[in-house]
């Protein structure tokens, strides 16, 4: 099982002429690569179906499939509920192995010949017609629709919104092109998952619209620009004799990207409630995240203290059972 520490390890190793630098270079726009692939998403398909069975009756489809096709599908689910549903997208390693080999081209179909499990080879292919007829064109049609909206937003507002998130983070974002796959459901409750590529879910009602350049921002954020972030607080945690097992990274990550994505509307007149917000990450278990995140690191983004300061301050108000 990979950690979120070893996966950002992963993408500190990427060559330093592979990043562009924060506020003190000349911007240079991340590449953003937007996918909406057969196999990526036949794969998360039968993946939320082997996480949530019961939607199996409950399917709208297109086209109705036959009593065969049905019982090669129910046949895949289950092959998914018994060896992946346990198993999480992102940081097990054989889920990690199958995303990047169903990293191919588009339209291709046929999963026989890539570096997959042979069984789950043959579950793919074996459900991939049913899936093209009787369904795919929806789905894609889904992605196609958030993909168009979330390249208008990053063209109006992603220059901005790149620039704020280095600054404050101060970290980079990669420049070799991010590959995005958007898939209509994951299969995860979180969501959007990221390691040195992203998955995120056309189909959830928290990621249309304005919202959606926030969770891409969110989640290729996670590739390396949060790594000195996590290694302050980490330190600081560390020197004072606490327990490493804090969120206060993650829900800086969510305060600033959200932040930050915010404002950027709110300049062109536009009012808008961040992901955080809507959801309501900080009336929960992250409630004692956000007093410290709004009397240090708001006070931060305001050009009042250091980063360095900011980090200390708010680790040393984290209440003890956060650590």
């Amino acid at each position: 099982m990979l950690t979120r520490r070893a996966l950002m390890r992963c993408a500190a190793a990427l060559p330093l002429s592979l990043i562009v630098a924060g506020a003190d270079a000349s911007p240079v726009r991340v590449q953003l690569e937007f996918h909406s692939a057969f196999l990526m998403n036949l794969h998360h398909f039968l993946y939320n179906l082997g996480v949530h069975p019961e939607l199996v009756e409950k399917i709208s489809w297109t086209a109705a499939p036959t009593a065969d096709e049905m019982v090669a599908l129910r046949k895949a689910v289950a092959h998914y509920r018994d060896n992946y549903a346990k198993r999480d997208p992102l940081f097990d390693e054989q889920m990690a192995s199958i995303k990047m080999a169903l990293s191919v081209a588009d339209t291709r179909r046929e999963a026989g010949g890539l570096a997959l499990p042979p069984q789950l080879a043959a579950m793919l292919d074996s459900v991939a017609p049913m899936y093209a007829r009787c369904i795919w064109a929806q789905q894609d049609a889904s992605n196609q629709q958030w993909i168009t909206e979330a390249k208008r937003l990053d063209e109006r507002y992603g220059a901005e919104i790149q620039e704020g998130i280095a600054r404050y983070l101060q970290a980079p974002f990669p420049l070799t092109p991010i590959r995005i796959d958007v898939v209509v459901d994951t299969g995860t409750r979180q969501g959007g998952y990221t390691d040195t590529q992203t998955v995120i879910p056309s189909g959830r009602p928290d990621y249309q619209g304005l919202a959606s350049l926030e969770m891409v921002y969110h989640e290729i954020s996670h590739i390396a620009s949060t790594e000195k972030l996590e290694n302050a607080i980490e330190a600081r945690l560390k020197a004072t004799q606490r327990s490493p097992d804090s969120d206060l990274w993650h829900g800086v990550q969510f305060y600033t990207v959200g932040t930050v994505v915010k404002d950027a509307y709110k300049r062109d007149g536009i009012a808008y409630e961040s992901y955080a917000d809507k959801r309501g990450l900080f009336k929960g278990y992250w409630s004692p995240l956000l007093p410290p995140i709004e009397n240090e690191w708001r006070p931060y983004m305001a050009g009042k203290q250091t980063f360095d300061q900011t980090v200390v301050r708010m680790v040393d108000q984290l209440q003890e059972k956060q650590h």
